[in-house]
């Protein structure tokens, strides 16, 4: 605890000797409940020092830093519930930036505040609305009073079941300002509707799931006129979720059967993409003795997947499995116990290689792996060969990860098999076909 709050006092220490340097702070925070919450907090403390824009989005890719960047030139950029998978890229692009995050960190470097770097896990002991209430505190002390937020955030994050570690002591800072019941809480000196704890997160949730996340916002600070047009909207996505809840569920021995076979459940459909996310929150109680996967088929795939404490602690790794499927036709990442990622390849591409990854995590079977490389005297011959070859790679068996590519002249199929024998002949009919498609060339 102790350590955690002093980088949260030496980022502060930053921004506040950092002020002469820029005209306008950014703030760039996730949609959900917790980013939004998280936001919401940086905009009452911020607003005291400059003038602050905010800038709430879905997630961050490598395009999306370009783009910002091209915004915010040097001006201060906080970034808030997302970030921590892209330290390196953020730290080459911008002069001034803050990180205030809970997801898994990488390529870490200074003004840096995640749980993870301090021993604790971000997926339960504090989130990102969290970590930006205890870098807001160094720089506003009546920010204390909308320490709810913090745990609104929480909720939103399912980080009350049950609340621990860093959650727990903003809960006791907290107390008089709100009191918890269980996994609730129930807040002071709001708006009625928004006493009860998991209902505001709800209510947030769904200005962030239907694009209105400055009216998620607006909420958080208390704006009368923008909590009832927001409670309008829950109502509207509360039928949209319930009525797809009700489909997968009536459809549940059907689900059962057709994943059988597979470490996971794969529920897949047309639906709207914001559904993924609260729909997969809500299946993984009614399936949970196996992870699920909710994917959207609109336009490219909107995965989202879930898990439970239980499989995390058999070695599930979400965050990481996604993060490895999506490689080279996609980007993800997260928690152990929730992700998501969006893909734009076959559909039952990303389900095999999503399958193995998280069928390795259980170290249900022995796996084996290799690779064959081949440079080639041009890259029109190496990309052509991965084409060939991938055709063939459709008919292979389950128990047989294939995956073949070019790297401009160079050749590469990646190989994991459960056994042995199944590995040497997935090769030596590899080489049968490498060898077909290059006669074929000539």
């Amino acid at each position: 605890m102790e350590h955690i709050q002093k980088k949260a006092a030496e980022i502060a220490s930053f921004f506040l000797n950092s002020l002469s340097r820029f005209d306008k702070v950014y703030i760039v925070s996730h949609k959900d409940t917790d980013g939004i919450t998280a936001c919401a907090l940086l905009y009452l403390t911020l607003t005291r020092f400059k003038k602050v824009e905010t800038k709430i989005i879905p997630q961050i890719y490598l395009k999306t830093l370009d783009e910002l960047k091209k915004e915010i030139g040097d001006n201060l950029v906080v970034f808030s519930d997302l970030g921590s998978s892209f330290c390196r890229e953020i730290s080459e692009k911008f002069r001034y930036y803050i990180i205030l995050d809970h997801h898994p960190v990488k390529n870490c470097k200074e003004n840096v505040l995640n749980p993870h770097l301090f021993g604790y896990n971000g997926a339960y002991d504090l989130s990102g609305a969290g970590a930006a209430y205890f870098f807001c505190k160094n720089l506003y002390p009546g920010i204390k009073k909308y320490s709810y937020l913090a745990i609104v955030g929480a909720i939103g994050d399912k980080q009350n079941d049950p609340f621990q570690n860093l959650n727990l002591e903003i809960i006791k800072e907290g107390k008089g300002i709100f009191e918890r019941y269980g996994k609730n809480i129930f807040i002071e000196n709001v708006e009625d509707d928004l006493r009860d704890g998991e209902y505001f997160s709800s209510l947030v949730n769904a200005c962030g799931t239907l694009n209105k996340a400055d009216l998620g916002l607006q909420v958080c600070i208390q704006n009368k006129e923008a909590i009832k047009e927001a409670k309008k909207i829950f109502e509207q996505y509360d039928e949209e979720l319930n009525t797809a809840l009700k489909h997968f569920l009536g459809n549940k021995d059907k689900i059962i059967e057709e994943n059988k076979e597979r470490s996971v459940y794969f529920i897949v459909s047309d639906m709207k993409r914001s559904l993924t996310g609260p729909l997969s929150t809500l299946l993984i109680k009614v399936f949970n003795d196996k992870p699920v996967i909710v994917i959207s088929k609109r336009n490219n795939l909107k995965i989202s997947a879930r898990g439970t404490k239980k499989l995390v602690s058999q070695g599930l790794h979400l965050g990481e499995a996604l993060k490895t499927a999506v490689s080279r036709k996609g980007e993800g990442g997260g928690h152990d116990i929730a992700s998501g990622a969006v893909y734009n390849g076959k559909i039952e591409e990303f389900m095999e290689k999503v399958d193995f990854e998280i069928k390795k995590q259980f170290k249900k079977n022995f796996l084996i792996e290799g690779e064959i490389i081949i440079n080639y005297e041009d890259e029109e011959t190496a990309a052509s060969t991965a084409e060939a070859v991938n055709v063939d790679n459709e008919k292979t068996l389950k128990a047989t990860l294939i995956e073949s590519y070019n790297n401009k002249n160079e050749f590469i199929t990646l190989i994991k098999s459960e056994n042995i024998g199944t590995f040497k002949n997935v090769i030596d009919d590899m080489l049968v076909c490498i060898k077909s498609s290059e006669i074929m060339k000539e």
